[in-house]
């Protein structure tokens, strides 16, 4: 119906083309780019902080709570937290198809019900979702030549900032490295007594001259009346206030009442009345009267640097729903345009995933032009007519056009896995075109007119072609069956392949026609190119029907050799990629001093800085990170951790892999833990490591000897690299165990030794804040002695009051002994646990190195109660394998009853159904002499091959059928559909080849990443095409015998 409706009406098709076409270029140009599909990850993460609270404090009061009441939740799978000082980080794992919106809502009416039971300093918890979207896609860094840090700081938070933040798209821009001016007011003694002297002076000579004029007034208060901090912080408080008290209606007016005014300068904050005595004429107490006012920065406890050179560094997140590509590309144009707007500024990008997404998908579309023209020239070599070929060859654009506009109301972003589909299926999509050229070309050679073939030969194929498209796309169906990444990151592949496929199938049943109808010319052309082939072909498929065991057994040997093949591949979750960036994390010894982690800073800065390859080394002191999201300082010591962004540079001779190997060796003797890794937008980023072990049990001192002992084994594993025992260098802490029985002897609880020790050694707080100009600043209240490090032995002779009377020290009353704690307690699902982590060496792959782990772990000798388990990457690609593997089976399944109901018979499917493990044969061989692992991109290939390879065993198996039932005896109907469809196949076989060939070789920035799916596809291809011509004839006679065709064989072997 279509081809005869599309040869009838030309100019509607000629319209429908020019409409398809303008509206993919719309649509190309309103979608969005990514690296990665979006995807919705079943992670949250409840941060909580408890101020002043000990890890050990934080896991009993605020972590165990929390896990306790997320276990509760539904379709939740782990519960695990991080107990660290002054803050608690739950994490948690739900099942891969929750619906995180109800999840949110559930994590929230939890808190609330156990909030009320955790002790009243702990802050109310925050609900964070984990997505891709929170990983920064730009770092960069700024300097303003010519300025102070502070006029720096200022410009920068005050007028770039904002430039970035109205960029449209971007979330959040962070800055670390800004200068924080505070203004300290200190309480001095000397100054206090001088004004004291003064007034009781005054007083003294008031008394004396006009004693009336004292009457009533209260000496002894007076006395009793102390200057302290907190007395002054809250005057300065209570003076600093501008507020709304309400609204007044007078004659018609409303009138909104304001109260106060803000202090608007140093000099006024200097002359603020604190208090006055009313007798006679002694002035208001000010401020600077019993107080030094100063102001003061952090430049001294603040890192950053690029190229060492002391810098601010930006970093900067994008809304959910907008492009990386596009968003990365604002903020490029942004910088340039402040650099030339604002002299003396220069902006230096230290991360920009946007830039590599573009590098990426630019050389997959690189990949995909050219695996189409050469896709073309294949159809020129064996048609041997331009005209045809360009018919043929405008089925290519067409149907990736389509396929765009297709994909835009889908809501399919252009990315890596997207655009891989598209590159994948460029050769298929000359697949049904070919065939139904050829078909026209035949009737047209057999004398019917141009339009009569074109509609005759169209419909006499369009069934086969419909019936092979949907084997192809077959194995994308049961994708809805699988769960959690692999049916995120792979839907778009699936559809993508299938929107094309069908727009070629559309194509081939509407274009093609049209143009054959008006070009075809009415002669027989001839192939000799086949000839000689043909010939070979011939032997072989005799020599092949008359040892049919010796072929099966061949293929049987190459198809177990091949599956023994992939086991020494190993595995991996996603491909390595070479971004060019680098990350280094280094972990200082607790309580680091700052002065010494700047020298360590300094020296490992100076190190990478010297590495030929290095362009950009950028240095920040401070922060966290959980499953790939910063948080910040995650309490204790902000200089106990290194951050570094390296940037290579584009022309180098050396990998990503390798500049990491030479970091890693170069900063070996550096006592820190140091960890080199890709800042790619890779999924696996929040597996929290290549190889993590964990293990778990009550004890937390019997955990850190078994992960020590782990971790000491585990570098032993060939191909390990940066080892962490998950427990680092133990902090240094100070115990002070209160005798309970001589405590209430004075009346002292543990509560107020707290209290007593909590006060000394809390740091001021702000009182309020201060603005002057464009700077705002926090005021502080402290006295001299709070400026003064306290020493362990000013601790222990630290007094409370006693109810017996006097003062008694803390040492009387409590033990005070030194020890080593941990800074942090991991729990999973209630039970305590640490992780042993390592990253993979450049050269070797997770599977193979997993598997080595795996035999440790399955002699490491554990404790009754502690048991240990791998997770990390390696659990990654076991769930998203289990996926895969169900997806496999259950899409061949499908290709199976496809045919059946094309074939109307149960034994011809089954026979082609031999193509598929002739496809994995070839596709295993091909991941074992390239040396490629076998990834979830290798697997998908596979997955896809058994819909590619059917389809010649159909044209052969469904021709040979006909054959026979036009009378002609068997073995000379397998010999002639062999030689008749020898063309077809190799025509469609060869151009899905030359299509993915570019592909295969890994051209570009980020073509590793998709490398796999070609070459399986391509090698189980070219096994699968040249068995099925062999194979598959010898397996239809095996299975066709009958009476006569024993006899005859007895009669040939006679003979």
């Amino acid at each position: 119906m279509l081809p005869r409706f599309s040869v009838n009406k030309p100019y509607t098709i000629l319209v429908a083309v020019i409409v398809v076409l303008i509206l993919g270029a719309v649509s190309v140009i309103n979608m969005s780019t990514d690296l990665l599909p979006s995807m919705n990850l079943p992670y949250a993460i409840v941060a909580t902080i408890y101020p002043g609270a000990s890890p050990e404090e934080v896991e009993l009061a605020v972590s165990r709570p929390i896990e306790q009441s997320m276990l509760s939740l539904s379709n939740i799978r782990n519960v695990n937290s991080i107990s660290s000082e002054n803050i608690s980080i739950v994490i948690l794992e739900f099942f891969g198809d929750t619906n995180m919106d109800t999840a949110m809502i559930e994590i929230r009416e939890s808190l609330d019900m156990i909030k009320a039971y955790m002790p009243d300093s702990v802050n109310s918890p925050m609900i964070l979702r984990i997505n891709p979207d929170m990983l920064p896609i730009s770092v960069l860094s700024v300097a303003v030549e010519g300025q102070s840090l502070a006029d720096s700081s200022a410009f920068i938070q005050n007028t770039i900032i904002p430039e970035f933040e109205r960029i449209d798209g971007v979330a959040s821009v962070s800055a670390s490295g800004l200068l924080e001016s505070t203004i300290n007011v200190i309480l001095n003694d000397e100054k206090i007594q001088e004004t004291t002297d003064e007034i009781q002076q005054t007083i003294m000579s008031a008394v004396f001259f006009m004693p009336g004029l004292l009457k009533g007034f209260d000496f002894e208060g007076l006395e009793d009346f102390a200057i302290t901090p907190e007395l002054i912080a809250g005057m300065i408080q209570g003076q600093n206030l501008n507020v709304p008290a309400g609204y007044l209606s007078d004659q018609g007016t409303n009138y909104l009442v304001r109260t106060g005014d803000r202090i608007k300068s140093i000099k006024e904050l200097e002359q603020l009345p604190i208090f006055s005595i009313p007798i006679g004429n002694i002035p208001p107490v000010v401020l600077s009267d019993i107080a030094d006012i100063s102001i003061t920065d952090n430049s001294e406890t603040s890192y950053n640097k690029v190229n060492g050179k002391d810098s601010i560094v930006l970093t900067i997140q994008k809304q959910a729903e907008h492009s990386t590509s596009d968003v990365a590309a604002e903020v490029r144009q942004r910088a340039e345009e402040i650099m030339k707007k604002h002299e003396g500024v220069t902006i230096v990008p230290l991360m920009d995933q946007g830039k590599y997404v573009d590098i990426v998908l630019d050389s997959i579309v690189s990949n995909l032009i050219s695996g189409g023209v050469l896709a073309i020239l294949v159809l020129l070599l064996f048609l041997r007519d331009i005209k045809p070929t360009i018919a043929v060859g405008l089925s290519i654009p067409i149907s990736l056009v389509t396929a765009f506009v297709l994909m835009y109301f889908s809501n399919v972003s252009l990315n890596i896995i997207s655009m891989g589909g598209l590159a994948l299926g460029v050769g298929m999509l000359v697949d049904n075109s070919i065939v139904v050229i050829e078909n026209i070309f035949r009737m047209r050679s057999e004398g019917k007119s141009a339009k009569e073939a074109a509609i005759q030969g169209a419909n006499q194929v369009a069934g086969a072609i419909a019936s092979s498209t949907l084997t192809t796309i077959a194995v994308f169906l049961p994708i809805v069956f699988t769960k959690g990444l692999t049916r995120q990151v792979f839907s778009d592949m699936g559809l993508t392949i299938t929107f094309s496929l069908l727009a070629s199938l559309l194509v081939a049943l509407t274009l093609v026609p049209v143009i054959a109808a008006n070009t075809l010319k009415n002669t027989k052309k001839t192939h000799r190119t086949l000839d000689k082939p043909k010939g070979l072909y011939n032997k072989v498929l005799n020599f092949a029907l008359n040892k049919k065991w010796a072929v099966i057994s061949f293929v049987l040997i190459l198809f177990v050799l091949s599956l023994l093949g992939s086991l020494r591949v190993g595995t991996e979750f996603f491909p390595a990629a070479d971004t060019g960036q680098l990350m280094v994390q280094v972990s200082l010894t607790p309580g680091t001093s700052f002065e010494n982690a700047v020298a360590t800073a300094d020296k490992i800065g100076e190190l990478i800085s010297k590495i030929d390859e290095v362009e950009t080394v950028g240095a920040q002191m401070g922060g966290g990170s959980i499953i790939g999201l910063s948080f910040g300082s995650l309490g204790g010591n902000n200089s106990d951790s290194l951050s570094y962004y390296v940037l290579l540079k584009d022309e180098r001779s050396k990998s990503t892999h390798e500049i990491a190997q030479i970091i890693r060796e170069k900063t070996a003797d550096i006592d820190a833990e140091i960890t080199v890794t890709d800042t790619s937008m890779d999924i696996s980023t929040f597996a929290g490591g290549e190889i993590a072990v964990t293990i778990s049990g009550r004890d937390l001192d019997t955990l850190q000897a078994l992960a020590m002992d782990f971790a000491e084994k585990l570098r032993s594993v060939e191909g390990t690299v940066d080892v962490s025992d998950g427990i680092g260098k133990r902090a240094a802490e100070l115990k002070i165990n209160v005798d309970k029985a001589k405590g209430i002897g004075h009346g002292i609880t543990v509560a107020q030794v707290f209290l007593k020790v909590n006060q000394l050694l809390s740091p001021p707080k702000a009182t309020t804040t201060l603005t002057v100009g464009n700077r705002d600043y926090d005021i502080v209240v402290t006295d001299q002695k709070s400026l003064q490090s306290l020493t362990i032995d000013e601790l222990r002779k630290t007094t409370l009051p006693s109810m017996i009377g006097g003062e008694i020290s803390i040492e009387e009353i409590s033990e005070i002994s030194e020890s080593e704690g941990f800074s942090s307690i991991y729990r999973e699902n209630l039970q305590r646990y640490v992780t042993v982590t390592a990253g993979v060496a450049d050269g070797y792959n997770i599977g193979l190195v997993g598997r080595e782990v795996e035999a440790l772990i399955n002699d490491f000798d554990m404790p009754e109660g502690y048991r240990i388990a791998i997770g990390g990457e390696q659990e990654l690609i076991t769930d998203a394998f289990d996926d895969l593997t169900l997806m496999l089976v259950l899409g061949v399944i499908l290709i199976y009853l496809v045919m059946v109901a094309q074939f109307q018979s149960l034994l011809s499917p089954f026979i082609v159904m031999f193509t598929i493990p002739l496809a994995f044969t070839g596709g295993f061989l091909a991941l074992l002499f390239t040396n490629n692992p076998l990834s979830i991109v290798a697997f998908l290939g596979l997955i896809i091959l058994t819909g590619i390879v059917v389809n010649n065993g159909i044209v052969f198996v469904d021709y040979v059928n006909q054959l026979r039932e036009s009378g002609m005896e068997k073995r000379k109907a397998i010999i002639e559909a062999g030689n008749t469809r020898l063309r077809p196949i190799l025509m469609t076989a060869i151009t899905t080849i030359f299509g993915l060939s570019t592909m295969s070789i890994g051209l570009g920035m980020g073509a590793e990443m998709i490398q796999p799916l070609a070459i399986t596809t391509i090698g189980g291809l070219i096994y699968a095409t040249a068995l099925t011509l062999v194979f598959i004839p010898v397996l239809y006679d095996l299975f066709h015998r009958d009476k006569a065709d024993v006899k005859q064989e007895k009669q040939a072997t006679l003979s």
